[in-house]
């Protein structure tokens, strides 16, 4: 405990630290990182150049100055980043002070914690197996260093430490099938980070989709009950826009509740929807959403399924959609007043032309044939690069720049229906997705993110209009990095050169699902289930301790098993072992064998006190040494040795 360490030793355990808080890069603030690294830095460099620690006083005043700073950034040392925080400048000013293998030892402890707090904040399952590569490279660290005599090789160290991970992973199933759990699964605990991923916001203007159609974030996944809606109507709903100031489309404040009855149409569509955290409250289900199996979410006036708290973890939700619809309800002033209002002295042009066109086509859906038409004939483009807009976007859109993508289309359509009286909104969500073959189910992108118009048609109601879809593909500008599409694989050029690259990723989805679902997704229903597999009838908590005690005594029962047979070295070869039967038998027989005493001394001494043994355990004796000791004869055989100390059976006598 008190020898000193070497620098070997040391850059070891620095090495296994910093691979331990690099699972924190995202988390921890990048000071607290460098206050660990400098003071790792400083102590190898001592020891290389054969010194001890620094004195006393640099050590307390690194501590004097990161510890306050520590406090100042979280107000606290609770909690799981801050406690990380805490932790990862403690195991820094140790390594500082590191004199003895006592302080390695406390390092090492250090570093378990740190990488399960890794644990605790992610749900990756590449995460777990690094941070099972690092645990398992610290324990080879630590036989190094434990070691009595000379340090073991590198090799036989991992070899070793491989060995006490698969025995406690054993344990480690046990505990992690039959503890009992709450209603909510166990694996992650809240992060107090504060963020989220990147997704759709409640407000639009031409040019914030941008960044997410060149995006590669996963929004969500979809797993249909049997087949999949077409294409076209692969729509997934998401925020409402109904107040225009000319530039910005925003959300009005309403409630949760008073949607709208509906009449559904044509056929229902079973789906589960495995969402992504984002900043939000909305769910993106397929429109239109009639039914979902979430407790306290409800739609809102716009059909826009909310809960009460924003997404901040992965949630999954089973709901049935219809693709078509008729409204039950004739709209109210109040909506027609508010989705055909316009800001005053903006878009003046938009407002003429839309005088113009429905002076023309005075029938609400042959207006609407006729902007549609528009877009197909004049010389609009679509493109992710538009030139930037001005406060009236809508003019410069229409009638200068005519470059932009589905935010740009979706409020141009939107306004010139709202200037020739027809009521219209813009809707934001994702159109279209990709299908994972490898696992059944539809993955759907940040840059899927898309935005088309609702317009109200009597008596039909609310029908979806997409006017980005009347740009044919020949007037699709692609830029460096932009999306082909909704139904591409991949984002970017150089993936859809790659199809293997694109399966190689959807496999790789496949197991990040498998883990969710078997693995994040484990809770109390999950365990009942189990119980029942296993005939465990009227499975409950009480039950299920019995299972958890009983398996837990057979798993310490083979460690122990284990670790007995570790203990207690076995004979080297097959004749070695074959001697140590025929002594048992002797000793059985009143005639045990000293430990000093070669094959033919004892084969005298039991011939001396047991006569009628005599020639046989000589003869037995001479051919142990025989194949044990002599070059191989065309004498007798080890398979005739082990036949005769086979059917040796001497009787016992006092």
């Amino acid at each position: 405990m008190t020898e000193r360490v070497s620098y070997e030793q040391l850059l070891g355990i620095s090495g296994c630290l910093a691979l331990a808080l690099l699972a924190h890069l995202a988390t921890l603030p990048l000071w607290v990182l460098a206050i660990v690294m400098g003071c790792g830095l400083i102590r190898i460099g001592l020891a290389r150049t054969g010194r001890g620690p620094p004195p006393q006083s640099v050590l307390l005043t690194v501590a004097a100055l990161a510890v306050p700073l520590l406090f100042i950034r979280f107000h606290t040392f609770n909690g799981l980043v801050a406690g990380t925080a805490l932790l990862a400048i403690a195991a820094g000013l140790k390594l500082l002070e590191t004199k003895s293998h006592r302080d390695i030892y406390i390092i090492v402890l250090i570093v378990y914690f740190v990488s399960l707090a890794a644990l605790l904040g992610g749900e990756s399952f590449w995460l777990l197996a690094y941070l099972i590569a690092v645990c398992w490279l610290t324990t080879a660290t630590l036989l190094r260093v434990t070691s009595s005599g000379p340090a073991p090789g590198w090799q036989g160290s991992l070899r070793y430490g491989g060995r006490i991970l698969a025995q406690a992973l054993p344990l480690t199933l046990v505990f992690w099938l039959l503890f009992p759990r709450f209603a909510a699964p166990l694996w992650q605990v809240p992060n107090d980070s504060q963020t989220a991923a990147s997704g759709l916001s409640d407000s639009m203007s031409p040019g914030d989709i941008t960044q997410l159609a060149l995006s590669d974030e996963i929004a969500f996944r979809v797993r249909f009950a049997s087949a999949a809606p077409p294409g076209q109507e692969r729509y997934w709903r998401g925020p409402v826009l109904d107040s225009f100031d000319g530039h910005t489309w925003t959300r009005s404040t309403r409630g949760l509740a008073g949607s709208a009855p509906l009449r559904q149409q044509g056929r229902a569509y079973r789906y589960t929807v495995m969402m992504e955290p984002h900043q939000h409250r909305w769910i993106f289900m397929l429109d239109w959403p009639t039914g979902w199996d979430l407790p306290h979410a409800e739609l809102s006036a716009d059909y826009t399924l909310m809960q009460p708290d924003i997404l901040s973890r992965p949630l999954d939700v089973t709901g049935t959609s219809y693709t078509q619809v008729q409204s039950a309800e004739p709209l109210t002033q109040n909506m027609r007043k508010r989705d055909t209002q316009l800001p005053l002295k903006r878009n003046p042009r938009t407002a003429s032309l839309a005088l113009q066109l429905r002076s023309a086509h005075p029938g609400d859906m042959d207006y609407v044939r006729a902007v549609l038409d528009m877009f197909a004939q004049q010389p609009f483009f679509y493109t992710l690069t538009p030139p930037k807009l001005s406060d009236n976007s809508v003019d410069e859109f229409l009638f200068d720049t005519k470059r932009g993508f589905c935010g740009h289309y979706a409020s141009a359509f939107t306004a010139l229906m709202r200037a020739a009286g027809i009521p219209a909104r813009v809707v934001t969500g994702y159109q279209g997705g990709t299908r994972n073959p490898y696992g059944d189910y539809w993955i759907v992108r940040q840059s899927d993110a898309h935005a088309w118009t609702e317009v109200w048609i009597e008596p039909q109601g609310w029908v979806r209009m997409d006017p980005t879809a009347a740009i044919s593909p020949q007037r699709i500008e692609r830029g460096p990095g932009e999306v082909l599409g909704a139904d591409d694989p991949l984002a970017s050029r150089w993936q859809r050169k790659s199809p293997w690259f694109a399966g190689a990723r959807l496999r790789a989805d496949v197991l990040r699902e498998v883990w969710r679902e078997r693995i994040l997704d484990f809770d109390q229903e999950s365990q009942h289930k189990l119980l029942e597999l296993l005939r465990i009838p009227e499975p409950d908590g009480q039950k299920l301790v019995m299972v958890l005690a009983g398996a837990m005594a057979l798993v310490l029962g083979w460690l122990t098993w284990q670790v007995r047979r570790e203990l207690s070295p076995q004979p080297r070869d097959v004749t070695t072992r074959t001697y140590a039967r025929l002594c048992a038998k002797l000793a059985a027989a009143g005639v045990p064998r000293h430990p000093h005493e070669g094959a033919e001394a004892y084969a005298m001494r039991v011939a001396l006190k047991r006569p009628e043994l005599g020639t046989r355990v000589t003869a037995l004796c001479r051919h142990y040494s025989s194949l044990r000791y002599a070059p191989p004869t065309a004498g007798i055989t080890l398979g005739q040795f082990q036949a005769a100390v086979r059917v040796f059976r001497p009787q016992f006598k006092r």
